[in-house]
């Protein structure tokens, strides 16, 4: 008897699976993340001696992540301001996973230590390897000339652009070395250019008769995101992004019919229809549409988000059905709920502009503005005083000037318009708020002088229709 307790032990080990190479190089890769300084360490070296098995480990922990989260943790690649190569590769989500990041990241670094490890990844049938080793190539310059040349039979339309970006970048820090492949990259560079161009156009929505129910649908199940929004000019956007990867641009008419037909399931995604109320400037009566229907849905908003969510609306001219707050402690942080709760006409946000206005600074749109609000002539007097001795506060002085109708805007005007920045909103919303003609005069004024600023502000007064065209 005295035998059993070792029988039962030894069949206890003897139901233990051995572990594995691999299972040791997934716990180092699982210790990249929290992980103290010496297990950190200790992991980054067995995966460094893993090789191709490391590498592996490393992209499936990454691609859960997808391949533009991860490709940001490579970080910024190379010291050349080449605006397409930025625009394609989003800032990492801060509240997403951290592990796939700092998987790509290492697995980055591998590829640019081994060279066969990085050619093996360049002609990988996946995609997400093909781009993990280009964008790892822009950290060795001595092989960026070959990493480009790999890419000349890519399909994948996103590494195109991708490619053609670097391409650019690689050509330009090349020259200032110096580089003896410099002729070889502008060759690539070229190359690569033509396969950018040959990528189609994006998916667009024009009309609400264009919308795909598909994508609907998609956006219904999360399958689909409405992830950003974008103007210029005359054009206003709202970006979806599939699962896929896949952008489709929406026109505000789509964006605003795709967020209909999604209340209409019981889905309501207020990134589709707060952009089109807060800065669509082009189409006034589609910009009221969407904040009604903004306004109407903030039940739906998330919690914490709904607040700041209804004050955007209040300062876009819109009615909400809840009474916004604001915390003073928070200082400018919380500058647009103290707007908002003025414009509601809560009596306590009167006082605490005041106390805003000569207590704190911060980024973000000057206070200054807010003065506009309080009319009084002590107010009128302050935001002269300030706009005349701070050219960085000139326009936010001015749109309280302009609110209290102090003819002392007049002189402040000109310079204002040229004082570019957060503050030219406060200055939209105050001469649509406080238009009179002879202000209008004076614009028209500035702008037959060749205006530039001047004749955006008339263009956008007509648009809201405070001024005749």
């Amino acid at each position: 008897m005295s035998s059993l307790p070792a029988l039962f032990t030894a069949l206890a080990l003897a139901g233990t699976p051995t572990p594995t190479p691999e299972d040791a190089l997934w716990k180092a890769a699982y210790a990249l993340e929290a992980s103290p300084p010496a297990v950190r360490a200790d992991a980054e070296s067995k995966l460094l001696q893993g090789g191709v098995a490391a590498y592996e480990v490393l992209t499936k922990l990454a691609r859960v992540g997808g391949r533009e989260q991860v490709m940001s943790a490579m970080g910024p690649t190379v010291s050349c301001n080449e605006g397409a190569l930025y625009r394609s590769r989003p800032v990492m989500r801060s509240n997403g996973p951290r592990l796939p990041g700092l998987a790509a990241d290492f697995a980055g670094r591998m590829l640019m230590k081994d060279e066969a490890l990085r050619r093996r990844a360049q002609t990988s049938e996946d995609p997400f390897d093909r781009a993990l080793a280009l964008m790892a190539s822009a950290k060795v310059p001595e092989a960026q000339a070959q990493a480009l040349a790999a890419m000349r039979k890519e399909s994948d339309p996103e590494l195109r652009l991708w490619a053609s970006a670097l391409a650019t970048c690689f050509v330009r820090t090349a020259e200032r070395r110096s580089a003896p492949t410099l002729d070889q990259m502008r060759i690539e560079q070229n190359h690569l250019k033509e396969l950018a161009e040959e990528v189609g156009a994006p998916l667009q929505c024009l009309e609400p008769a264009e919308l795909e129910p598909k994508l609907v649908d998609e956006l219904a199940t999360g399958m689909a995101t409405a992830d950003g929004w974008s103007s210029s000019n005359n054009t206003f956007q709202v970006t979806a992004r599939r699962a896929n990867g896949e952008q489709v641009h929406l026109s505000p008419a789509c964006a605003l019919a795709a967020y209909d037909a999604l209340v209409a399931r019981g889905t309501y995604l207020e990134s589709l229809v707060v952009p089109l109320a807060t800065h669509l400037r082009k189409d006034w009566s589609l910009r009221m549409e969407a904040g009604q229907r903004a306004a109407r849905d903030l039940a739906h908003v998330a919690e914490f988000r709904r607040n700041h969510t209804a004050a955007e609306l209040v300062n876009a001219g819109h009615t909400v059905p809840v009474k916004v707050t604001w915390r003073e402690d928070r200082g400018s942080s919380n500058r647009n709920e103290l707007e908002a709760a003025v414009r509601q006409g809560n009596p306590d946000a009167r006082a605490a502009i005041d106390r805003m206005v000569f207590c704190r600074g911060g980024v973000g749109e000057n206070p200054v503005a807010l003065l506009g609000y309080l009319g009084t002539k002590q107010a009128a007097e302050t935001a002269y005083q300030i706009g005349q001795r701070c050219p960085e506060s000139q326009a936010a002085a001015t749109a309280a000037l302009v609110r209290l109708k102090d003819p002392r805007a007049a002189k402040l005007l000109p310079k204002a318009l040229e004082n570019w920045g957060f503050d030219q909103e406060a200055l939209r919303r105050a001469l649509v708020d406080a238009y009179t003609p002879k202000l209008g005069q004076q614009l028209l004024a500035l702008e037959a002088q060749d205006n530039s600023k001047a004749r955006d502000m008339v263009e956008f007064l007509k648009s809201v229709g405070v001024m005749k065209p």
